[in-house]
């Protein structure tokens, strides 16, 4: 009986970390790039022509120094 009870306890907590998992994922699927977080720290407004230009420069940096490093 208490191999039971104890079974049934690391079934219902093992459900839970999954949702707990599949929340973090989701969770992390939404964060923002990189470069748009850097150019948000930067001070440029998200959505504008400014940031966007400013994302795709950081972004383009970062493919250009990846291949230099190959």
């Amino acid at each position: 009986m208490k191999s039971l009870l104890i079974l049934a306890a690391v079934a219902a907590l093992s459900g839970c970390t999954s949702a707990a998992t599949s929340t973090a994922t989701s969770t992390a699927v939404r964060k923002p790039s990189t470069a748009e977080a850097e150019c948000a720290r930067f001070g440029f407004t998200p959505g504008t022509q400014p940031f966007d230009k400013c994302a795709a420069d950081l972004r383009q940096q970062a493919q250009t120094l990846a291949a230099a490093q190959r």
